[in-house]
């Protein structure tokens, strides 16, 4: 999901990151919009966005030990920035746990309670 900045800059998979900067990452953009077309900006991603190989390692970790992983497809990019002190490649956040992981935990335990 890309979002276009007013200034044109491009911020992919977190709408959540525009108009934020970091030391690493810098200001989380891939590209500008006015400058280059957005097909461009999607294709060449993770080579003009160290964060986003950052995050897909997360996803990868998440996968790998998380038994919520098919409900919840892995943290979002913001939750695990902001939640694990500007890493993009931690694995559980505390938006994970109360929206996703307590949301299905709930629907369970309710079916298994309400069976005919």
């Amino acid at each position: 999901m890309p979002t276009v900045a007013y200034d044109g800059g491009v911020v992919l998979l977190s709408p959540e990151l525009a108009g934020f900067s970091d030391k690493r990452f810098g200001d989380f953009t891939t590209g500008n919009a006015l400058h280059d077309g957005l097909d461009v900006l999607v294709a060449e991603a993770e080579e003009r966005t160290p964060w986003i190989a950052e995050f897909w390692n997360g996803v990868d970790a998440c996968r790998a030990t998380c038994p919520y992983f098919a409900f919840c497809g892995g943290a979002l990019p913001a939750n695990r920035y902001f939640e694990h002190g500007g890493r993009m490649d931690g694995t559980r956040t505390r938006y994970c746990t109360t929206a996703k992981i307590a949301l299905l935990e709930g629907v369970v335990r309710h079916v298994r309670e309400h069976r005919h």
